[in-house]
């Protein structure tokens, strides 16, 4: 009978899975897992995002074993445990979807590929939905992600036939790991409570969803960024779950399920991004960020770390962080206006916010966090615009996102007994710091600078000689500041995989597909809104109508 090894990575499940329902076709299935030290100890591994992956690896196990299969684990360099896999099971060759969240994984894979062909062995790569390896304009790929999303999901697998005599690891403990864990508490993996939580939202929240996304203390996310992450659910399965819904007669559950649908579509943008240019992961868009070079305090970091700023919702987001890993009470909107602090305030490189988080975040997926910080500090989408949304962390914030104050007195209670219109710029509060930067000042600091370095570039046709360049050191970032695995980055690489794009061979053509996805796609003007208290409807719902 045939054999195929299915090598699991940032897609848990079983359902909608190509190579997994392939391989089942064929025969006889060897599903691994390897855990590598060089992600498990990298400098931005969060030790509470391992522990919600080890959950979701129980929970992939015992579905393949509710088929008749087991998951079978090992440990070690992938380079080095395939291959000998492969030997020693007697498999065919290995079937797994491509991956490029980082750097480090496109080294792992371009490795693996030539041992493989040394060995004359074999592997399969698929591509998951909603990406491409061809550069297209931003219009076509967005075409091209509601066709894939729309398309039939891959069956699962009636039964899984993994053959007994294969031995695996037993699933480790974060201690077996070399990981101290932190306290944060751990949600549920696996993709039955990702369903869960899908019917959960679409049942409960799509009535407000749109409407409270800005506001922290109203819970209104769906909590499926962890599961998304690790694809324990695809991202095809929650746009077709959230797409029924958007012909529905409550015209409040249309505009969220539409923004819910959205917001997945961003999230796989920020990944093709990356997949074009790797050094997104280690660099500025633009070369003269970076090369003019960033303010950096000590001190000042380590204050907006801890939530020790002086102003409240920005040391609420920060406290929030570090206590839940964010991934379902720090929305999209606080995370946003944390990070612009960070560096549109404090004028420091975004790469250290970026750190932070990919650090605590359970839901951290490095192309959205990356690119995400790089947009909040106005480095990337700034070609067609001469302005970039610094938000003002006073009382305009506390009065657009937690206008009762809910939040900041959650996190900050020293400050629990002031009036939420006191929570902008409180009075001297006995162990509270005062702010630590002037707010007027440093935004008209950083609107001068990013004036200045944007002329390089503004309105350019081709942009491709401003781009940074994918460096010949790949270390990762923070690898200085935190004990880490990264040996891989001191070997000599030739190459990715896939491949990013060479820069220097695009045509005008190309180049003018590339600078479509650093653009906005919308006229966006800035606009001021009015300082006052949202109002709030009698079913004590926040009504932004």
């Amino acid at each position: 009978m045939n054999r195929t090894i299915v090598w699991f990575r940032r897609d848990l499940r079983i359902a909608d899975h190509a190579p997994l329902h392939r391989a089942a076709l064929r025969g006889e299935v060897i599903p691994v897992f390897v855990l590598d030290r060089a992600l498990l100890h990298h400098p931005e591994t969060a030790v509470a995002r391992v522990a919600f992956l080890l959950d979701c690896l129980r929970s992939l196990d015992q579905e393949l074993r509710d088929r008749g299969g087991r998951l079978i684990l090992r440990h070690g360099d992938p380079v080095e445990v395939l291959p000998r896999l492969i030997h020693e099971t007697g498999a065919e060759g290995i079937y797994a979807h491509i991956d490029f969240e980082r750097i480090y994984g496109r080294v792992r894979d371009a490795r693996l590929n030539h041992e493989l062909a040394r060995q004359n062995l074999k592997i399969r790569w698929f591509e998951p939905p909603g990406t491409t390896p061809d550069l297209i304009p931003y219009p076509h790929y967005r075409d091209l992600w509601y066709a894939e999303m729309k398309a039939e999901m891959v069956p699962t697998p009636s039964r899984v036939v993994v053959p007994s005599d294969i031995f695996s690891e037993p699933l480790p403990t974060l201690k077996d790991l070399g990981l101290v864990p932190d306290p944060k508490p751990i949600p549920p993996g696996g993709t039955q409570v990702a369903r869960d939580l899908l019917a959960e939202f679409l049942a409960e929240k799509t009535d407000r969803y749109y409407w409270q996304l800005s506001y922290p203390a109203a819970t209104a996310t769906t909590g499926l960024s962890p599961h998304l992450k690790f694809g324990v659910i695809s991202a095809r399965e929650c746009f077709q779950a959230a797409q029924k819904l958007e012909s529905a007669p409550d015209v409040r559950v249309q505009r969220s399920c539409k923004q819910l649908i959205s917001r997945i579509r961003w999230g796989s943008g920020f990944a093709q991004r990356f997949r074009y240019m790797p050094q997104l992961e280690l660099r500025s868009l633009y070369r003269v960020f970076d090369e003019e070079g960033w303010f950096f305090d000590e001190a000042l970091y380590q204050a907006w770390q801890e939530g020790q700023t002086g102003f409240p919702i920005v040391d609420a987001a920060a406290r929030c962080l570090k206590a839940t890993g964010g991934w379902k009470e720090l929305n999209f909107r606080s995370r946003a206006l944390y990070a612009s602090f960070l560096s549109n305030l404090l004028g420091m490189d975004w790469r250290f916010g970026a750190l932070h988080f990919m650090r605590h975040l359970i839901d951290g997926d490095c192309p959205i966090d990356h690119y995400q910080w790089a947009m909040q500090c106005g480095v990337t989408h700034c070609i067609d615009k001469t302005w970039t949304r610094i938000y003002n962390p006073e009382q305009v914030a506390v009065d657009r996102c937690d206008p009762d104050g809910t939040f900041i007195k959650r996190w900050v209670p020293e400050l629990e007994h002031l009036p939420a219109s006191c929570l902008g710029t409180p009075p001297p509060v006995k162990g509270y710091p005062t702010p630590i930067l002037d707010y007027k000042q440093a935004r008209q600091r950083r609107v001068e600078q990013l004036e200045r370095q944007r002329k390089v570039f503004l309105n350019q046709e081709n942009v491709v000689p401003f781009l940074s360049r994918l460096p010949a050191d790949v270390m990762p970032f923070g690898s200085d500041r935190f004990p880490c695995e990264v040996r891989w980055a001191t070997i000599p690489q030739s190459e990715l995989f896939p491949p990013p794009l060479a820069l220097e061979s695009l045509n005008l053509e190309q180049a003018k597909a590339l600078r479509t996805w650093f653009v906005a796609h919308v006229d966006i003007v800035p606009r001021k809104l009015p300082r006052r208290k949202p109002e709030v409807a009698e079913d004590g719902q926040l009504s932004l109508l």
